[in-house]
């Protein structure tokens, strides 16, 4: 999602005001962001946050859109 806005991992870590690593860890799967990151990451990338949660793998059955 962040390549597609032709973000490299480095300018989103400074969007988010995060460390550098966080996001690498992020997209190996090694951590999931916060509540709060996730929503500031959500809202960077332009995704809701059911769709984040899906791809970090999460189940989200049974969760409303709204």
């Amino acid at each position: 999602m962040r390549e597609r806005l032709d973000l490299t991992q480095e300018e989103l870590s400074r969007r988010l005001n995060l460390s550098f690593p966080t996001i690498g860890d992020w997209e190996t799967g090694k951590k999931i962001p916060r509540l709060d990151n996730a929503v500031a990451l959500a809202r960077e990338l332009g995704i809701s946050l059911k769709t984040l949660a899906r791809a970090f793998q999460l189940n989200v059955k049974g969760i409303p859109d709204e």
